[in-house]
């Protein structure tokens, strides 16, 4: 019953996520919105709000006692449900305003907080990724797996400070020691597809920096479920309590090599 309830929520975020991708694909193409300054200094457009609408009245519709997280309102709606959705319907909006083509609509569920569904919609080139807690991850319908990169020097790595650990000298080192370690090192400004990248094997390597705590989000349950792994700076599980550095990877032994290197860098700090 569980597993049915699931595949029925999967199906509504994939369709709120696609509703809520060609809203913001005709903005994007047409360039007729409005921007502005939120107070931590992100930008919010009017794009961001109409997909928001969008995504909040198909979750609402078919699951009104839900509770419902979302990025421009935090909670919209708390219900009596054990059931909780986190949406971003726009991340990446800094791409989405300069014209770069790297953004997303993301959606996750859990269920008395474990992440149980996650989907992430790329709208630019109606790239799809799901995932459902213990049974996998997909792109388009087809089975993800994470690569099995073992070396550095054919590594690829997402990293990803906020604005408040970009300018921190620990974030500065790990980007000089990435930058000589690795083949490529990209700083995209939208996370979950950078997560995303990693499950489906075309990159290797996350490493996040936050002044928050971070918590579980659609990207990190879509990498789990691909077969990669994701830690803490100190090699601990990544549980969404109280962490604020983090390691997503392939899963091998390229997970263990960056941790030695993190917590040398660390110790020579």
């Amino acid at each position: 019953m569980m597993v049915t309830a699931f595949r029925r929520a999967k199906e509504v975020a994939v369709e709120a996520a696609q509703v809520a991708g060609a809203i913001l694909l005709q903005e994007y193409q047409q360039r007729s919105y409005r921007t502005r300054t939120k107070a931590d200094t992100s930008l919010q457009t009017d794009a961001d709000l109409a997909a928001e609408q969008a995504m909040l009245a198909c979750i609402h519709t078919a699951f009104g006692d839900h509770t419902i997280e979302s990025e421009e309102q935090g909670v919209w709606k708390v219900g009596a449900s054990p059931y909780r959705w986190k949406i971003d319907p726009l991340d990446g909006t800094e791409n989405f305003v300069l014209g770069l083509p790297y953004f997303s609509s993301t959606l996750l569920l859990s269920y008395d907080d474990q992440p149980v569904v996650a989907v992430v919609y790329e709208p630019v080139t109606h790239t799809l990724y799901t995932a459902e807690r213990d049974a996998g991850a997909w792109l388009n319908g087809e089975r993800m797996q994470v690569s099995h990169t073992h070396d550095f020097r054919h590594c690829r790595t997402f990293l990803i400070p906020d604005v408040v650990t970009k300018r921190e000298a620990l974030t500065a080192l790990v980007r000089q020691e990435l930058y000589q370690r690795c083949r490529r090192v990209l700083d995209t400004w939208s996370p979950a597809l950078d997560w995303c990248l990693v499950a489906s094997g075309r990159a290797d390597l996350v490493v996040a920096l936050a002044g928050e705590p971070l918590t579980p989000d659609a990207g990190t349950l879509i990498l789990e479920e691909a077969g990669g792994r994701i830690t803490d700076f100190s090699g601990k599980r990544f549980t969404g309590r109280a962490q604020r550095r983090l390691i997503g990877s392939n899963g091998t032994d390229l997970h263990d090599q960056l941790l030695q290197c993190i917590q040398s860098w660390q110790r020579s700090d």
